[in-house]
């Protein structure tokens, strides 16, 4: 069970990077053309903020996706600062993993009724009438494995022993 969850972990992984690399040089190059055809050749790329944005949002919450399973978001954690005492330092985790899991389920359950609902109404973008569920479905995957990365963080939290540090 352990080498497929790794397996799945690897190909998820890939497909992160795969999908970061390529929107990260299309958007580069979408804002490039459009602005060398605004100011170089006087022409109008008209609807290109439309692609740019849909891109971008694949690019920024597959990267978003990255930084949970690497655990490399920014934090603001200052309970060490303040004692050294590890069962203190690890209940303020726990405590935090679990309100952190709480509010990732919650937030996964209104991005499935965001992207629900535009799918029920069939929403569509201004100029290139393309369906807004391929800009919103990256913010519910991005929930979906934020979600499934910190129970998986919290499971690790528990397992630990006193004065173990970080995760294997």
């Amino acid at each position: 069970m352990k080498a497929l969850l790794k397996l799945l972990d690897t190909i998820t992984c890939k497909i992160q990077e795969y999908i970061m690399i390529i929107t990260c040089v299309a958007v580069t190059v979408l804002i490039m053309v459009a602005a060398a055809m605004r100011y170089i050749f006087h022409y109008d790329f008209y609807g290109s903020e439309e692609i740019i944005l849909f891109t971008a949002f694949w690019l920024y919450f597959t990267g978003s996706i990255s930084s949970s399973r690497d655990d490399t978001h920014i934090t603001a954690n200052m309970v060490s600062m303040f004692t050294s005492n590890q069962k203190v330092i690890r209940a303020v985790e726990i405590v935090k993993s679990v309100i952190c899991i709480l509010i990732a389920a919650l937030a996964t359950k209104w991005s499935f009724d965001y992207i629900s609902w535009t799918f029920a109404t069939g929403g569509r973008s201004p100029v290139f009438k393309m369906p807004t569920i391929i800009a919103q479905f990256p913010i519910f995957l991005s929930y979906i494995f934020w979600l499934i990365y910190l129970i998986r963080d919290a499971i690790l939290l528990f397992c630990k022993k006193d004065g173990e540090e970080g995760r294997e």
